[in-house]
């Protein structure tokens, strides 16, 4: 699934607004990964852990929780669920926003204003050990 695809060919993307979709994709796959893995591990807690030749073992509890993980992976790069693809739709708007320039601040807006009548704080220096010779 291409991040890029389904924008309006009429407005070119900056390097940087490119950048921020292609980030915006790969966080979407990696929560719908995260998702997918947490239903893969619900199910396979609803499974009997007593068989024929006994109680499950820890090293294949762990080779199943793998196996779950590597499962989930597999499917959302695919975008099979969908849930990437979602997620992506709603958040485009406002990556794209957040990700084009902004424009410089003045000077006196870069630096907090006090209120009239108050002053600034004492600045804090690196305490000295007065007890010392």
């Amino acid at each position: 699934m291409d991040p890029l695809k389904g924008l309006p060919s009429s407005a070119p993307l900056t390097a940087d607004q490119q950048s921020a979709l292609k980030k915006l994709h790969a966080a979407a796959t990696q929560l719908e990964s995260v998702f997918v893995g947490m239903l893969y591990k619900e199910m396979q807690s609803t499974v009997p852990k007593d068989g024929i030749l006994g109680k499950e073992s820890n090293a294949e509890s762990m080779w199943q929780d793998m196996l779950a993980d590597k499962q989930a992976d597999a499917i959302s790069q695919t975008g099979s669920f969908g849930i990437a693809k979602m997620i992506e739709n709603q958040l485009r708007a406002q990556v794209l926003a957040s990700s084009s320039a902004v424009p410089n601040l003045p000077a006196s807006m870069s630096t907090p204003q006090l209120p009239p009548g108050m002053t600034a704080p004492p600045s804090i220096s690196s305490p000295t050990n007065e007890d010392e010779p």
